[in-house]
């Protein structure tokens, strides 16, 4: 798409998009098989104002003829996480020895449906992951969000088991790929 505009926002300056991300969160999440409400998008609000700040904090964003069509960001995780447990089947312990700036997360990546199947969700995602400083990249996606999961897989990430959040009805699938 000759018109698409990527950009990269570090740390906190990326608060200014907040509502902007929220907005467009609304839209793809509320699709199946997803499905969330305002409660869910109101709890995305808080988390993401919550990870604003974070270490190695980045935002990416996807824009055509300046309408946002996309993000991705994640975070670099501290040595404190709570991200490896409950992993079934249980990694090894030194692959969960967590250490500041090993391992950054992409907590989210969307696309809105009409640019999908376009390109946009790679682009995102290797600006997200470019020129990062850890070692490994991990992150969770939906068993039933096939078209998220085969893409994840085509981009080099491989599964290491399931996890059930806080004991939460929703089973993810933990991924995880080396970063150059």
């Amino acid at each position: 798409m000759s018109d698409l505009v990527i950009r990269t926002h570090e740390g906190s300056a990326a608060g200014a998009l907040l509502e902007q991300i929220v907005d467009l969160y609304a839209v793809v999440f509320a699709e199946p098989p997803y499905d969330e409400g305002p409660g869910d998008v109101e709890g995305f609000r808080e988390l993401l104002a919550i990870e604003l700040p974070q270490p190695g904090f980045r935002l990416v964003t996807a824009a055509v003829e300046a309408e946002l069509v996309g993000f991705a960001y994640g975070y670099s995780l501290r040595a404190a996480t709570r991200w490896w447990e409950g992993i079934v089947p249980p990694p090894p312990y030194e692959f969960t020895a967590e250490r500041d700036g090993r391992t950054f997360a992409i907590k989210e990546l969307a696309v809105a449906a009409p640019y999908r199947r376009k390109g946009i969700g790679r682009c995102l995602h290797d600006a997200l992951l470019g020129r990062r400083n850890e070692e490994r990249a991990t992150l969770t996606v939906r068993p039933d969000a096939t078209p998220a999961l085969a893409a994840y897989e085509s981009w080099n990430w491989s599964r290491l088991g399931v996890v059930r959040p806080d004991a939460g009805e929703i089973t993810y699938v933990v991924m995880v790929r080396s970063l150059p």
